[in-house]
């Protein structure tokens, strides 16, 4: 599997990371070996010392610390490594068939490699064209510290060569354009040492393969599903991080996922789907209890009988009223308006695009008055339930903090790693890099005037009685990415997915996948198709009329969390479809 390390959290998966806080350990440390700074001689620091793995790791990056050198050019001043320890098992079936399982390993490396200084670097800088060595990396399937030992070497070797160009290339720009980057291009934070993580688990893959043969054997009860089947996922990742201040940190996530993919088509040819996803860091009982064939049946009955009657409703036209965001659906309008936006605060220079819009908005009114929203990465478990978002360091070396993101309705603070965005005098991390950019752990939204379910629903019905519509519609489920990638039928293609937008002060949702209409003078719940957002604007949630007393936990990809309650808009905008629609089946 060829991996752009660049881009890493675009060509794979997310995942989840990590557990609870343990073995804390500050100090200025210079490169050289892993020092104890008081621990006693057999717990954290001789526990890192005595993994291969990190002592490989640690060995090569001393090596190139010390001695990777072209004459006439700077030596690199921080070199970082961060070795993915990837097993995974997936399995896919449909019609009481299994149509795939197997077993994987992988390790994903990435290294950062700078030269120059903390202030200037030939980092956040995009311009030029630079022909550097393009390495295959030879990584191993197994631990095996030779092959990662060549690994480290080869890249290192080639980030440093890029590198020089970039700095060569960077300088000749801020001399070319009468101005210089305001900001530093990276700080010096916290050397933190840390060994913690998820147990493995034994997969009882027999299990796993019968419950999904069964499971999918219940579709075919039904034939106007165009497409039906079931998936399994697990990941065990370990993560192995050294740097040259001397942080060095080893942690790992686990993730098991049921997905249950449907796909039909309306009497108009408007492809229609729904999914079940079950995900934790526990590992899931198939075939006992809730999952069961049985238990999981009675689970994927009302999708059955949502998409049986919407196939044969007639579509929504354009619609202008009030919306009710409930379920998943109100935590991924959280993540598209608030979290996606900060993956990237700093623009690199060369880019001649505008500062970041979220950067702009810093102790500016966001959201009503009475909201706040706060990132939590110490919050391990949610009624019983670990999260993923719980992790205590992040892929920087830096212990995870509390970040208080919204107050009062306005933004102030952010998700900050080592890359400086703000201009102040002492610039620090909040732990927060993760997968190449800031990045969420566990983040909940409050509100000070929080109502009922119960008074959310009649609001909604007096609302949209005055706006004239007769109904308020209510969205509570959007894209899940797993579950659409189990779906391989040409329709599929033909769903409308958004993808998220750089937070310019816009931000877009998925079409929804479970939406309805209620009515305001019988009450009457109804399910609807054929509506879908267009590019949102920021300001519309200051029309947040209210919010809701029971937060609902979305884990998009299983890699963090959002605790959200319920959102009503007073006044929002959806458009029906005016596309042609996709040809009926010739024969059913």
């Amino acid at each position: 599997m060829s991996v752009c390390i660049s881009s890493i959290t675009r060509s794979i998966r997310v995942f989840a990371a990590l557990a609870a806080a343990t073995g804390f350990v500050y100090g200025k440390t210079m490169p050289g070996a892993l020092k104890n700074h008081g621990n006693p001689p057999d717990t954290l620091a001789s526990r890192l010392d005595a993994n291969p793995v990190i002592r490989t790791m640690e060995r090569e990056l001393q090596r190139s610390f010390n001695k990777l050198h072209i004459k006439g050019n700077p030596k690199p001043y921080f070199i970082s490594y961060l070795l993915w320890d990837v097993r995974s098992y997936h399995m896919q079936a449909a019609l009481g068939s299994k149509e795939s399982s197997e077993k994987d390993h992988q390790h994903l490396l990435e290294v950062d490699l700078r030269v120059g200084d903390y202030r200037q670097d030939n980092s956040n800088f995009q311009g030029g064209i630079v022909f550097g060595p393009r390495l295959r990396l030879p990584l191993p399937q197994e631990n095996d510290t030779d092959l990662i030992a060549l690994s480290l070497w080869a890249a290192t070797d080639a980030k440093y060569k890029v590198a020089l160009e970039q700095l060569e290339q960077k300088r000749a720009f801020l001399a070319g354009h009468n101005g210089k980057d305001t900001l530093p291009d990276f700080s010096r934070q916290k050397v933190l040492r840390q060994i913690h993580g998820d147990d493995t688990t034994v997969l009882d893959t027999a299990g796993i393969n019968a419950t999904g043969k069964d499971l999918s054997r219940v579709f075919m009860d039904y034939p106007w599903l165009e497409e039906s089947r079931v998936g399994y996922q697990y990941y065990y990742t370990t993560f192995y991080y050294v740097d040259s201040d001397g942080s060095r940190y080893i942690e790992s996530v686990k993730e098991h996922t049921l997905l249950v993919s449907l796909l039909t088509q309306a009497k108009d040819g408007a492809p229609l789907w729904d999914y079940l996803r079950v995900s934790t860091r526990a590992p899931l009982a198939v075939g006992q209890g809730a999952f069961s064939t049985s238990a999981l049946r009675d689970s994927v009955a009302p999708l059955i009988k949502r998409l049986d009657y919407l196939r044969n409703a007639d579509p929504l036209p354009n619609y202008r009223g009030p919306i009710l965001f409930t379920g998943t659906a109100a935590g991924e309008l959280l993540n598209k308006s608030l979290l996606f936006p900060q993956s990237r605060l700093r623009e690199p220079l060369g880019a001649g695009v505008e500062p970041n819009f979220m950067l702009s908005l810093s102790g500016r009114k966001l959201f009503p008055n009475e909201v706040t929203v706060v990132d939590t990465p110490g919050m391990a478990d949610f009624r019983g339930q670990a999260l993923f978002g719980h992790y205590a360091v992040d892929q920087q070396g830096q212990p995870a903090e509390t970040v208080r993101l919204v107050s009062d309705g306005r933004v102030t603070g952010y998700l900050l790693g080592k890359v400086p965005v703000l201009k102040v005098k002492d610039y620090a991390s909040n732990g927060h890099w993760r997968y190449g950019g800031g990045f969420p752990g566990v983040t909940v939204l409050r509100s000070s005037k929080a109502v009922s379910e119960r008074e959310l629903q009649s609001r909604l019905a007096a609302l949209g009685s005055d706006e004239g519509t007769g109904y308020g519609l209510v969205v509570s489920k959007l894209l899940d990415e797993d579950a659409y990638k189990l779906l391989h039928h040409p329709l599929a293609a033909q769903l409308a997915v958004s993808e998220g937008l750089d937070g310019r002060g816009v931000f877009t949702l998925s079409t929804p996948c479970e939406m309805d209409r209620l009515d305001s003078h019988t009450g009457k719940v109804t399910a609807v198709r054929g509506l879908s957002f267009p590019v949102l604007d920021s300001k519309s949630l200051r029309d947040i009329a209210a919010i809701g007393n029971m937060p609902y936990l979305t884990e998009p990809q299983a890699s963090f969390s959002i605790l959200c309650p319920s959102l009503l808009f007073s006044l929002l905008d959806m458009k029906g479809s005016h596309n042609t629609q996709p040809r009926l089946p010739y024969l059913p």
